[in-house]
């Protein structure tokens, strides 16, 4: 794989913090400050028949990404999601469900550096 200008961090977002209601947490902007990279799941209204084949594909992303040492982090929840990962063999990464845009910043400059970024012999962020 390519190095990762975002420092081999990636954060599954819940929609709502990809597409927040008018003065919600907006979590690609704290990615983007912490220096993430963010894959949004699928909405929580998409019927089962559309989200199943999405999760499946964040969850084949998420194989890859951990089979290279990438960091992983859950921002929300997605029903179906731990199901998904789960026919990978990747765990549900560690998550949170952010109060506020501070929580959320910390929680993600909080995280190790994950191997990708240690192999490759350069500081994440």
């Amino acid at each position: 794989m390519k190095p990762d200008a975002r420092s081999f961090r990636i954060a599954l977002v819940a929609d709502r913090y990809v597409n927040p209601p008018p003065g919600g947490l907006d979590a690609v902007a704290a990615a983007v400050q912490a220096g993430w990279g963010v894959m949004q799941l699928p909405a929580d209204d998409y019927p089962a028949e559309v989200a199943g084949p999405l999760l499946a594909e964040v969850a084949e992303q998420a194989e890859e990404f951990t089979r290279h040492g990438y960091g992983l982090v859950l921002v929300g929840d997605r029903e179906g999601l731990a199901e998904a990962l789960a026919r990978t063999g990747v765990a549900v990464p560690d998550g949170i469900t952010p109060d506020s845009y501070v929580q959320l910043l910390a929680f993600l400059n909080g995280r190790p550096a994950p191997a990708a970024a240690r192999d490759a012999g350069r500081p994440p962020g």
